[in-house]
């Protein structure tokens, strides 16, 4: 059941920061040389409407001067009050976000982004839609070895041993 949790915290932690990239990568525009998080409110209604337990995390970002360390404390704090002694227990949270499980989630979902990058410009999608291509993109035979290896190589999963597949 232990397990069973942390895969679960693993998950729900790593899907607020692939939302969180998913709202940089459509809407961060540069405005008078700084980066901004602006969101259009037509757009932020429909995401309100089709992911109601992350849209909040809009709220903290949109309209704001926004940098890498800004966004990363910002879905810390969303993740500490959704997640953290509200739906899972004490220290599941902080152990579930110090787990090699947790890293190499986050790096190959890097590397799905860096591989899909062309194709995710092309036009604006839904978030719905990259976690439903992630997922697919997860399920390939190459990238499940992929993982096994990241996981067997007890190493930094930024460094990998072998190359990945795209």
């Amino acid at each position: 059941m232990i397990k069973n949790t942390h895969a679960q915290a693993v998950a729900d932690i790593a899907e607020v920061f692939m939302f969180e990239q998913w709202l940089r990568h459509y809407y961060a525009v540069e405005k008078d040389g700084k980066l901004l998080l602006a969101i259009p409110e037509d757009d932020v209604k429909a995401i309100y409407e089709q992911e109601q337990h992350l849209a909040p995390l809009l709220d903290m970002l949109n309209n704001t001067e926004i940098s890498y360390e800004k966004c990363q404390t910002s879905v810390c704090a969303f993740v500490g009050a959704r997640y953290d002694g509200s739906k899972y227990g004490p220290d599941v949270i902080a152990k579930a976000m110090d787990s090699k499980a947790f890293k190499i989630e986050l790096y190959v979902f890097g590397v799905w982004l860096k591989g899909h990058e062309a194709y995710l410009d092309e036009r604006k999608m839904p978030f719905a839609e990259w976690r439903e291509m992630y997922a697919g993109w997860n399920s390939l035979d190459q990238v499940k070895e992929y993982r096994k290896k990241l996981i067997a190589g007890g190493g930094d999963p930024n460094r990998p041993a072998t190359n990945a597949v795209h």
